[in-house]
């Protein structure tokens, strides 16, 4: 029987890394409101910038075409991927329940260590949590099943979501205010923010400490594990319909993409419009909100309809492997944007937050994107893993895992 290990270069699936990628660059677009500013300035447009002129246009821009379709994507691809796992060859020929547990039991510490200690718009604990409490337990659920349950999860965090904005009126004064310093703050209160972005290390991990955890928990009950747990069921149900992996023809994924990604798109512009309608003020935005939620679902599958295309046509050649090889080093390259960004942004690196509006923001992250495609490759030439990829797998599997290739094997090795 063979051991257990991690998948070999050969076997990876091109579409799958090529998602991956994609959606791991564009995450980073969104993310950047939050690490170049305070995170109210993530929601509220007009916190520390004009809501003007290139700005304005930045804005709408992420909004509309990454705002939940890349975290979307990524957690579908995370979906898909206990499937992978679970199929795995293992020494008594059962599934790799235990190694599937210490994978995401692992992956929950280094989110920790992450969201603490670096960013603290951390995504990893709610992969790991979502990946201990519902993936492996509804594995073996057929696909409509696992695409109903996805709806029925799906519904009830958009419901939730606008279940708070009505119970809004009903809060403790104090509550409110203090929900409202984050949602929608003034021009002093976000400057107030921005000077805690400005501290030392120390202050700046005590002071985002508060925050991490209402994350792991409130947010998580409350937003995360339906969200993200049911955009998992989605990814789980398409696999086994052969959509991820690029198993359906060229044509049924050209109607997927021309009906899902604009009508995706269109929902969540007019979201950002009635947005902007109502100034972004809580509560009515929980229901403004639910344009993008639901139209960022249509686009996160439109967008893997339309890679994938690239994919089984085989143009793009150039974009395609470095995509691949940014999703292939996804834990590396997400980690690598978080302490770049922190040592560009907060007060003990460069300390430059708050002197970048939307649309300067971006001129970032074009140039971290270009950084990630260039590196990549080069990197996977040379090594089978990701620095991070490489750890998380050693502590998985209990035994260092080798970092360099074997000189018979190739670089990098995909079948479509």
């Amino acid at each position: 029987m063979m051991r257990p290990g991690p998948v070999a270069a050969p076997d990876r699936l091109e579409t799958l890394d090529v998602l991956r990628g994609f959606a791991l660059l564009g995450i980073l677009a969104m993310n950047i409101r939050a690490m170049a500013a305070p995170f109210s300035a993530y929601m509220y447009p007009s916190a520390l910038f004009d809501y003007t002129g290139a700005s304005r246009a930045a804005y709408i821009f992420t909004s509309t075409v990454f705002d939940l379709k890349m975290m979307g994507l990524f957690s579908m691809l995370f979906g898909a991927g206990v499937l992978l796992y679970s199929a795995k060859p293992s020494e008594s020929g059962r599934p790799p329940r235990g190694l599937w547990f210490r994978r995401m039991f692992w992956l929950l510490v280094i989110g920790l260590v992450h969201a603490y200690l670096i960013w603290d718009g951390d995504i990893l604990v709610p992969y790991a949590l979502c990946g201990i409490l519902l993936l492996w337990w509804v594995r073996r659920f057929s696909a409509p099943t696992l695409f109903a349950a996805a709806v029925v999860m799906l519904t009830i965090g958009a419901t939730i979501s606008v279940a708070l904005g009505f119970a809004w009126e009903s809060m403790p004064e104090s509550q409110r205010a203090q929900d409202a310093a984050m949602w929608m703050p003034t021009r002093v209160q976000a400057q107030e923010q921005l000077a805690q972005l400005l501290g030392s290390y120390p202050e700046v991990v005590a002071h985002r400490a508060g925050f991490v955890a209402m994350a792991q928990t409130f947010y998580f009950m409350f937003f995360f594990f339906w969200r993200v747990g049911g955009m998992m069921l989605l990814g789980m149900a398409l696999f086994k319909w052969g959509f991820l992996d690029g198993r359906l023809p060229v044509g049924s994924y050209a109607v997927i993409a021309g009906i899902c990604a604009p009508l995706g798109l269109a929902l969540a512009w007019y979201g950002t419009v009635a947005l902007e309608r109502i100034g972004f003020a809580m509560p009515q935005r929980t229901i403004a909100d639910v344009w993008n939620y639901v139209g960022s679902v249509f686009a996160s599958v439109g967008y893997a309809a339309a890679l994938i295309i690239l994919v089984k046509r085989g143009v793009a050649t150039g974009l395609r492997r470095r995509l691949a090889a940014v999703g292939q080093m996804a834990f590396t390259n997400y980690l690598f944007q978080s302490v770049v960004t922190s040592v560009l942004f907060l007060g003990w690196g460069l300390g430059l937050a708050g002197r970048f509006d939307y649309a300067r923001q971006l001129l970032i992250v074009v140039v971290i994107w270009a950084v990630q495609l260039a590196l990549s490759p080069i990197w996977l030439r040379h090594y089978r893993f990701g620095p991070a990829e490489w750890l998380w797998r050693s502590l998985t599997y209990g035994r260092r895992q080798p970092m360099r290739h074997e000189p018979s094997a190739p670089a990098v090795g995909m079948r479509a």
